[in-house]
């Protein structure tokens, strides 16, 4: 039987499966947010070019995945904006945020970023249902308020690639499905070329961008 799996780790970290245990049953819509304080890295690396397919493509994609895990439904719109024109020290999609509606009504917004330290920690996501709140900190420590689940703390740092790969040696060996529904590896890889075009066209739809800007009102008298 053949398995397909792309390399979305975090969703198998252990992290993000207490925040999915703490988020099922909810009645209402979510809110999360996601900051990637990813640094700077030179034009010339392999992760700008062809290979490594951009920060947005080659990173980014791992966090609209995550986000797929958490809420658990198809996105149904799409948002993305980069910032504006810089020195040339940093390419288009260093630097952007995207906003993802979810069909029940859930919004995920991730603030990419190549402009900050490295002093600070790289990844934190914030999530916030039915009264209750929950703070992860660059899988290291997750902490929930006002959930049934209790939070986690780990020694060092678990994004779930361990986890991940034992997971797809089971369903390579018929123990279990496949590690990540496809619809939701085709829904991810969908979002993350609809956010990379957005980025390009500075947050306008490829159509509306092809498009003649219209004239201004005519003004009375």
């Amino acid at each position: 039987v053949p398995v397909l799996l792309t390399g979305f780790n975090r969703r198998f970290s252990p992290f993000a499966m207490r925040l999915r245990e703490a988020l099922d049953g909810r009645t209402n819509p979510a809110m999360l947010t996601y900051r990637m304080n990813a640094g700077f890295i030179p034009l010339d690396h392999w992760v700008h070019g062809e290979e490594g397919g951009g920060r947005n493509i080659g990173e980014a994609c791992h966090i609209y995945d995550l986000f797929h895990y958490l809420v658990g439904t198809p996105v149904a719109d799409i948002q993305a904006f980069p910032i504006g024109r810089t020195t040339g020290r940093y390419a288009r999609n260093d630097n952007f945020s995207a906003m993802l509606r979810f069909q029940d009504g859930s919004v995920a917004t991730l603030l990419y970023t190549a402009l900050g330290s490295k002093e600070l920690n790289k990844e934190r996501l914030e999530a916030f249902a039915e009264g209750g709140a929950a703070v992860l900190d660059d899988y290291r420590t997750l902490d929930l308020h006002g959930f049934a689940a209790d939070g986690l703390k780990v020694r060092g740092q678990d994004k779930g690639h361990r986890a991940e790969l034992e997971a797809f040696a089971g369903a390579v060996r018929g123990e279990a499905d496949w590690p990540i529904p496809l619809w939701q590896q085709l829904d991810v890889t969908r979002i993350s070329f609809q956010v990379e075009r957005l980025i390009e066209t500075g947050g306008v739809a490829a159509e509306d961008a092809a498009a003649p800007a219209a004239a201004p009102p005519a003004e009375d008298g």
